[in-house]
């Protein structure tokens, strides 16, 4: 997290998590907050990991150049004279509820609980955290806060410890009914105006993929990396959002032949990173792939979009390359008819046909023309195109094993 935003993860030896604890493997934690101290034991930094309902989550890393130190009430107690408060703002880019959309910023001032110099280990907690929308207005203002000294679960008996997990083993199971309950009083009471959940932006993680857009992945992993290496320019990184073993969390460089020999790509690589796993479930509706990257970066708001790229025109062109010529995705029919299962070959037809029959979406003419008109226009439009395998089909049927490709 820290390297992401260019910082060193050295400068800050000490850290410290405050959460809501799994019960029984379940757990659901609108906001966590990582304590983050320098080596001279001082609150330098914070992380807030952010989840909403969507299966969906967002990592803010806030530096501590608004931290002060701070005398109030809310931090003085009985031997001590002075507490550290950290402050910082920062905009929102995350959708967490339906009734707030993506726009606005928050502001959070929070007390450090191991102050001083984490000699406190059984300090309080006492975070405020303000939502503001786009025009500077407090449209929500949260606040997590101790009621009671803490406790050292090293000090506590079995039986004290048995206590403990039967009075509060509950609470994280109820969070996700207390939110929509909330949720509901908030719609049919209040009549709120509902923001549908946008897409999730590149510095955000997405949803789990599921067990088909898991296998997707796989296949459009090795066939992108294929592709790189036959027809591309440059290096590029491909930063999956669906976990794998043999890909690093900050991507998988692929690279091209030419510049394994030579040296004339000098070029910065193309950095490649669908953001939620529903661009896979998009890119195997369509036979035509570079059709469908186009169709993405053409998108005119952002929330739509499920994947980022840093170069899009080179990145357009590799994908335009694999449909314009068979590079790298060699068919041998008489192979590939002889390995296929007749029941393999059924779903590849069937693949096919549902392709060839999706139903198009009409054009929307933002000009001054008759509605009849546009109507009637819109009603003779047809794709006479051959929707056949696109080439990422007949690449996981050659190169793939037969369980994955019939999947």
């Amino acid at each position: 997290m820290a390297t992401s935003v260019g910082e060193n993860i050295r400068s800050y030896p000490y850290a410290y998590l405050i959460t809501a604890p799994r019960f029984l493997g379940y757990s659901f934690n609108p906001v966590s907050f990582w304590y983050l101290y320098s080596a001279d034991k001082e609150l330098k930094a914070m992380v807030l990991e952010v989840n909403n309902t969507f299966d969906e989550r967002r990592m803010y890393f806030l530096n501590g150049s608004s931290s002060s130190s701070d005398q109030s009430e809310d931090c003085i107690e009985e031997n001590t004279t002075t507490c550290r408060t950290f402050r910082n703002t920062w905009t929102k880019d995350f959708h967490v509820s339906p009734f707030n959309s993506r726009k606005g910023s928050y502001a959070m001032t929070a007390h450090d609980p191991f102050s001083p110099h984490l000699n406190n280990h059984l300090g309080t907690i006492d975070n405020n955290i303000t939502l503001k929308s786009s025009k500077a207005h407090a449209k929500l203002v949260a606040r997590i806060f101790s009621t009671e000294p803490g406790i050292d679960p090293t000090t506590l008996t079995s039986w004290e410890r048995l206590r403990f997990i039967a009075a509060w083993w509950w609470v994280g199971s109820v969070t996700f009914p207390r939110i929509i309950k909330e949720a509901g009083k908030l719609f049919f009471r209040r009549k709120l105006h509902v923001w549908y959940r946008p897409e999730v932006l590149k510095d955000s993680i997405g949803r789990q993929g599921t067990m088909d857009e898991t296998i997707i992945e796989r296949s459009f992993r090795h066939y992108l990396k294929s592709l790189v290496k036959s027809s591309a320019a440059r290096s590029l990184i491909y930063i999956s959002p669906i976990p794998h073993p043999s890909s690093p969390a900050e991507g998988e460089t692929f690279t091209p032949k030419t510049s394994l020999t030579t040296d004339l790509v000098k070029d910065e690589p193309i950095v490649f990173k669908p953001t939620t796993p529903l661009f896979y479930s998009r890119l195997v509706r369509h036979a035509h792939i570079s059709e469908f990257i186009s169709s993405e970066l053409l998108r005119d708001d952002e929330k739509d979009r499920t994947f980022w790229v840093s170069h899009p025109e080179p990145c357009l062109k590799i994908f335009e390359r694999s449909t314009n010529t068979s590079v790298g995705v060699e068919d041998d029919k008489g192979e590939e008819e002889s390995s296929s299962s007749i029941l393999e070959r059924c779903g590849w037809q069937l693949l096919h046909l549902l392709r060839n029959h999706r139903p198009q979406p009409p054009s929307v003419d933002n000009s001054t023309t008759n509605n009849d008109d546009t109507n009637q226009n819109t009603k003779k439009q047809s794709d006479i195109r051959s929707f056949s395998l696109s080439p990422l089909d007949r690449h996981t049927k050659n190169h793939l094993p037969p369980p994955q490709s019939a999947r």
